[in-house]
């Protein structure tokens, strides 16, 4: 693909990616809710944009063909994750819509800047976006452990009524969650995901076990939690942060550099 014939079309298709993402990001954030209408007018514009780049470059029947492998791989995954209970609706709605505008790599002319595989620049947009936002979200743990080692010093019982824990699953909580005061969560102005289950018994009391992996939530019931009403002190949760800003910091990266993946795997593994 030349750049200097499909620059300026590919530089378009970037922006629009960018500009759709952006705005799916703030409408998670502020309300975990996307209105259906970003979707609506992203797919079809992504799917001008991109047949009139292929038009403009010179676009075969294995072009067409690939355009369609590609879009049926992101959509079977974004579905299995959605139902898995790893991905929100509108996660998923935004790699379709970037598979649909985005299928094959635009010519840019910092291409091959960064380059140190072929796997790096020859994964589809929508698959290394996805790649690229696992990898970005799994440095949040950094933070995270840094808040839970601040919390240790201050209080060393951060896992009080929570002893009879494993500790594998004690450790699996400091990297994925903290504590926050459990009025936080009844006032419903905060997004976390409660990493804690409450068992009553019959004598009425409360037995407390960690949950590490549970499945995300609706849309309609966010910030909805099962809180006892009669307990008080801090719980374990992780951060509700949508997805979705992850995926647009992927992309963000997958357009300047390629599939941070691959060029780690080859940074570490290729002499």
């Amino acid at each position: 693909m030349s750049v200097s014939m499909s620059f300026p079309i590919d530089l378009i298709r970037v922006f629009i990616c960018l500009l759709f993402l952006s705005i799916a990001s703030l409408h998670d954030l502020r309300s975990r809710e996307v209105p259906d209408m970003v979707w609506i007018i992203f797919a079809p514009l992504g799917l001008a944009l991109s047949l009139i780049s292929m038009i403009w470059s010179g676009w075969s029947m294995w072009t067409l063909l690939w355009w369609i492998i590609v879009l049926a791989i992101t959509f079977c995954l974004s579905t299995a994750l959605f139902y898995l209970g790893l991905f929100g609706g509108a996660d998923g709605k935004a790699l379709i819509c970037l598979a649909i505008a985005m299928p094959f790599r635009p010519s840019l002319p910092w291409n091959g800047l960064f380059a140190r595989s072929f796997l790096q620049y020859f994964m589809p947009p929508p698959i290394s976006t996805f790649n690229n936002a696992v990898l970005i979200a799994a440095l949040s743990v950094i933070p995270i452990l840094i808040k839970n080692l601040k919390d240790y010093v201050e209080n060393k019982r951060i896992f009080e009524g929570l002893e009879h824990e494993r500790n594998f699953t004690k450790a699996l909580a400091l990297l994925t969650g903290y504590r926050v005061d459990i009025n936080r969560l009844r006032s419903g102005k905060h997004y976390y995901l409660l990493m804690e289950e409450f068992i009553r018994r019959e004598d009425g009391s409360i037995v407390r076990k960690l949950r590490v992996f549970s499945r995300l939530p609706l849309d309609e019931d966010w910030p909805k939690m099962d809180l006892p009403a009669n307990f008080y002190g801090k719980v374990w949760v992780t951060p509700g942060l949508p997805f979705i800003v992850f995926i647009i910091l992927g992309f963000f990266i997958t357009m300047l550099a390629g599939d941070m993946f691959f060029l780690l795997a080859s940074a570490i593994f290729v002499r």
